[in-house]
């Protein structure tokens, strides 16, 4: 409830302020008419009065507060005020009312029944001129709907951060499991690249001890061939095994470590040299590698073979660069004797471009001046 005080009908303050109604009216004219029609809830005090009691309210204010205008004559301007009152509010606006002064304030009310409602409370003083403050001019404007209308925004808003908040911990949870989870894979696919490289190490020697202990020479060439092809697979896995991305190979450190393994292929022939470039930063998955490594081995060992027949001698130079962003180029150049009917028997192009195309690459190839071979292929993605 509010602070209304019943039984103001024969008081003096009811009396003078009918008489001040009266004599406003009377001297006002179409002023008072007009703030009597307004629909801004209004009130006017009479400051000389003890009490300051109120002396005018319009129709406004009498459908606001829900209070008769014959009950609002002479009440205290505070009768509103209720037990949720912010007493701040009330100590600001006693505050102006004692300096003279204008004030604007939000406020609870309370009307008659002791329905609360949020009101926008503007308050100022009116002097006689002289200095003397004779009346306070009151009005209102209910914003108890935009005061709803943010508090319901506040508690949406809190809900929605707490939700926010509980949707983030499951998410650094999940997250949290994931991490433990792909750590537990990498360290797994470690472990299988170990034991894949130990296992293709060990049939690639397997092959070349089977291999010199056949007497035909293709039948040994076959088994050389073989054995190339398992240590290029086996070198693979050792640098996935070795690598912070399990999946994944370092281009210029995986070609530079083939061309240094098929360098002995030449070491008894001083006729020939073997020569790697490479561009740093190239990545590609393990499905990639796998298949490069036997294709660059393929081209290096049928250069060396086929390339420099005696005595001819040259060298082999094995390039890698990022020909355009997202794409990388391995390019296998020789100065030898350029493509023949018999090298290109022996080179195995079928299983070198189908190796190419496994790797969803292109292939180009020129004679001239030796033998150049381009491979070009997609980077893997970041």
């Amino acid at each position: 409830m509010n602070e209304f005080e019943e039984n103001k009908v024969d008081t003096a303050e009811r009396t003078v302020a009918e008489r001040h109604i009266e004599a406003v009216r009377q001297q006002g004219g179409l002023f008072v008419e007009a703030v009597r029609r307004t629909r801004m809830p209004m009130l006017v005090t009479d400051a000389t009065l003890p009490g300051n009691p109120i002396v005018f309210a319009n129709q406004a204010f009498v459908d606001l507060s829900g209070y008769g205008m014959d009950e609002l004559l002479g009440q205290d301007p505070h009768f509103m005020n209720g037990e949720g009152t912010d007493p701040e509010a009330i100590r600001r606006y006693e505050t102006a009312i004692t300096d003279g002064r204008d004030e604007t304030l939000e406020i609870l009310q309370y009307r008659k029944g002791g329905t609360p409602f949020r009101a926008m409370l503007f308050a100022s003083p009116v002097d006689d001129g002289q200095g003397t403050v004779t009346n306070h001019f009151l009005s209102y404007l209910d914003i108890t709907r935009r005061y709803v209308a943010e508090e319901d925004l506040r508690t949406l808003a809190s809900e929605l951060e707490a939700r926010v908040a509980a949707r983030t911990r499951d998410l650094e949870a999940v997250n949290t499991r994931l991490s433990a989870l792909v750590s537990e894979r990498e360290m797994l696919l470690v472990e299988v690249n170990h034991r894949a490289k130990n296992s293709l190490a060990i049939a690639a020697s397997l092959l070349a001890i089977q291999g010199r202990r056949q007497p035909d020479p293709a039948v040994r060439a076959l088994f050389e061939e073989a054995h190339d092809r398992l240590n290029a697979m086996a070198r693979v896995h050792d640098l996935l095994s070795k690598s912070e991305q399990a999946q994944r190979v370092d281009v210029s450190v995986y070609v530079a470590d083939l061309c240094g393994a098929l360098k002995p292929i030449t070491e008894n022939d001083d006729r020939i040299r073997l020569e790697a470039k490479m561009d740093d930063g190239m990545l590609v998955d393990a499905d990639t590698a796998v298949p490069l490594g036997i294709v660059l081995t393929e081209l290096i060992t049928n250069a060396v073979k086929y390339a420099f027949p005696a005595p001819r001698s040259g060298m082999i130079l094995v390039q890698a660069r990022r020909s355009q962003p997202g794409w990388i180029e391995l390019v296998v150049r020789d100065d030898g004797i350029g493509m023949s009917s018999l090298r290109e028997g022996s080179l195995g192009y079928g299983l070198v471009r189908s190796l190419v195309q496994q790797i969803r690459g292109e292939i180009d190839v020129r004679s001239d001046a030796g033998l150049t071979v381009t491979i070009s292929f997609p980077e893997a993605s970041q």
